[in-house]
């Protein structure tokens, strides 16, 4: 069924979240899928692709890891070649490609400078991105350019890096990794999936020696429940060991990112660069998004809760060095940073190898009859990991490919758009809205955002701004509780919208406003409220608490 403006209307809701539980309980899938990132997305829209029924649970929200902590950025590891990984390179830079074409709306090219600090540098770095452009088939947005100090100047005017001869401008995509994660798992549902969010895998279900499904805990209620399937398959992330048997050695080696994202006027970059730290030689993404800029990422080993990892007072003195080293003349103050975030990449443990040296390739494993893990790979590549992982598993009998087709799930994005496509759409029926708003709406949700217009012309008043002096409006929230499994306040504010992370100085006062809004819609009492606003302002506050240290 479709609404008026196209938009593919299927309830997928907290309100409805009763009716998904029972359903979890009472339904045997073919396949079940451990994990709400970006990897058990990509599983469930290959899956329902095929019409093959599956289910995905998540601990937490969707994206609430690794998913929703990186660099934002869909890329095609152009450092990757120094180790030898051309194939991976190649299926990358393919894959980002494909992303750009498949969600224009969510997947949009961004120029990226490298900088040059001598002529044979300069030509290494020609070679190297030639070939580069060649791992890729040529399919980039823009191939390569050589540019001259003069050329730097003019694209980053701000870029006063000492020592710095020349440059290579190159083009990735940037993307925000928490929504497009929700899209993909979204779109899993659209095509008859069913994924459910705070729902936490207990323990392996066997009989005779076979998995046959999950023993699960629903974390809202603590109620228990088994969700019967013929394969279950572990897309944990990070978490991947936590169902792995207890004898044996871990497979993940948890390797921290941080970020710190400032107001953009305060570093003055235009749009991406890519540069080193001048303390360790570190390479570091500085990457304009709109009216911010983020700067990241490290990449060391963690050891802490997987659950609570968040930025050191330490990690932002690393970040404010390479901004200081490539912006000389910039203003970049610790007043400047609105937020940060911090997470852990899953990396497939590799005895004696440094954690920046790791190999990021996936790999699959079946654990035992039925029950199949896979491990590591790349935001990126979260579409032939899913294809190759279907193949793994046909051959062990463990999902019913009755042919096989890797061009399946090449296929366009049910809700995404081109900017053309937008801008006859608004033409067409009107909106209303100012210009900041509707650049949002078609970013962040595409024919969703058509969706959203259109509330706004039934009900004006859900064009009313969230908070002032940010584009997300009233009508955002109303379509995420309805289509995409907002259960949680902070749900909402820190993996559907970015607001969490742009407005550090009003956590309480737009937790308790946003809290309202849900509890007309989800039917919460003061007492439900006053707990979401509290775990919120919790988590929000830790993502800048380095802020108040003295």
């Amino acid at each position: 069924m479709k609404t008026e403006t196209g938009f593919p209307e299927k309830i997928w809701g907290a309100r409805e979240r009763a009716s998904y539980i029972k359903e979890l309980s009472e339904t045997e899938y073919d396949v079940l899928i451990i994990g709400g990132g970006m990897t058990g997305g990509g599983i469930l829209r290959a899956l329902g692709l095929r019409g093959i029924r599956a289910a995905l649970i998540e601990k937490e929200d969707f994206a609430f890891g690794t998913s929703s902590k990186s660099t934002r950025l869909a890329h095609g590891g152009v450092r990757y070649i120094l180790h030898g990984a051309f194939r991976l390179v190649s299926e990358e830079t393919h894959e980002r490609d494909w992303m750009r074409r498949a969600f224009p709306n969510m997947v949009r090219p961004i120029p990226i400078v490298m900088a040059n600090y001598s002529t044979v540098e300069s030509v290494f770095m020609g070679g190297f991105l030639r070939l580069y452009d060649l791992l890729s088939g040529w399919g980039n947005y823009r191939s390569y350019r050589h540019l001259t100090k003069e050329d730097i100047g003019e694209l980053e005017p701000n870029i006063k890096i000492p020592g710095l001869h020349s440059g290579s401008l190159l083009y990735e995509c940037i993307i925000n990794d928490a929504r497009l994660t929700c899209e993909i798992v979204k779109e899993g549902v659209l095509l008859g999936g069913t994924a459910v969010n705070y729902v936490k895998a207990k323990n392996i279900l066997k009989k005779d020696g076979r998995c046959i499904g999950v023993e699960a805990q629903d974390v809202l209620s603590g109620n228990s429940l088994n969700i019967k399937a013929k394969s279950v398959i572990s897309a944990a992330g990070p978490w991947t060991d936590d169902l792995m048997p207890k004898e044996r050695n871990p497979v993940i080696r948890p390797a921290k990112g941080v970020h710190i994202v400032v107001k953009r006027e305060s570093i003055g970059n235009m749009a991406g660069l890519y540069t080193k730290s001048p303390e360790d030689g570190r390479s570091c993404f500085v990457l304009a998004h709109g009216d911010y800029t983020y700067i990241g990422t490290t990449d060391t080993d963690y050891k802490g809760d997987l659950d609570e990892c968040y930025t050191e007072r330490e990690e932002y003195e690393y970040f404010k060095g390479i901004v200081d080293h490539t912006f000389p003349e910039g203003n970049f103050e610790e007043k400047d940073v609105i937020g940060t975030y911090a997470g852990t990449r899953p990396l497939v443990r590799e005895e004696g190898v440094d954690e920046d040296k790791t190999s990021r390739e996936e790999r699959f494993e079946e654990v035992s009859p039925g029950f199949f893990m896979i491990a590591g790979g790349k935001l990126t590549i979260f579409r032939t990991m899913a294809e190759k992982l279907l193949v793994y598993m046909a051959e062990r009998g463990g999902v019913p490919l009755k042919s096989y087709n890797r061009d399946t799930s090449r296929s366009r994005f049910i809700m995404s758009m081109t900017k053309e496509e937008w801008d006859d759409a608004v033409r067409e029926t009107g909106s209303g809205l100012d210009e900041r708003t509707l650049t949002h709406l078609f970013e962040n949700y595409g024919k969703g955002g058509l969706e959203i217009i259109d509330s706004v012309k039934r009900e004006p008043s859900l064009g009313e701004a969230i908070t002032a002096g940010q584009p997300n409006i009233k009508a955002e929230l109303q379509y995420s509780l309805k289509y995409e499994m907002v259960t949680r306040l902070k749900d909402f504010l820190m993996r559907r919208s970015n607001l969490s992370l742009y407005e550090r100085d009003r956590h309480e006062s737009l937790g308790r406003a946003v809290a309202a809004e849900m509890a007309n819609f989800l039917g919460w009492d003061e007492r439900r409220v006053d707990d979401e606003v509290k775990e919120y302002v919790r988590v929000a506050e830790k993502n800048r608490f380095f802020l108040n240290k003295k």
